[in-house]
């Protein structure tokens, strides 16, 4: 699974650069962007579906996403998306996992497209989030039952 992840390829990456989230919301952006652009390629659904995710949660009122997502972006543009999901995986609480698990299958879905990327990408996410796979399998099943009719 590593070559997914492999970031060896990124130049002019400065040595002491590093990524540390400010916050758990900061932390939610950073893994939802990780998972849908890990393919290098976010649709416009996706992002559609990752701005109604942010604006529907009480957890992002009052907090500013857009400078949140500018250091999400340039994070993942230096890191890659392994990097952006095991540095802020810390900052999410215990009861909000499983819902931003929820959320970021639901992301992955939105453009009607999971490639092999995304789908080794979600399979790290529930590992890194220290979730039940049975747990995790249950959210995948009620998400794509949702999404079943979609086009």
């Amino acid at each position: 699974m590593e070559g997914v992840f492999n970031t060896t390829g990124r130049t002019n990456i400065p040595d002491s650069y590093t990524y540390t989230p400010q916050n758990e919301q900061e932390a939610w952006i950073a893994i939802m962007h990780a998972c849908v652009a890990v393919d290098d390629d976010v649709a416009d659904a996706e992002l559609e579906e990752l701005a109604q995710t942010l604006a529907d949660r009480a957890l992002f009122d009052g907090h500013d996403i857009m400078a949140y997502s500018r250091n999400v972006f340039y994070a993942h543009q230096q890191l890659g998306s392994k990097i952006l999901i095991d540095n802020p995986v810390d900052f999410i609480s215990d009861e909000n996992r499983p819902t931003l698990f929820a959320h970021t299958i639901q992301l992955v879905l939105s453009d009607c497209v999971v490639t092999e990327k995304e789908e080794e990408l979600i399979q790290y996410l529930y590992s890194a989030l220290d979730m039940d796979e049975k747990e995790a399998q249950e959210i995948v099943r009620v998400v794509l039952i949702l999404n079943k009719d979609k086009v």
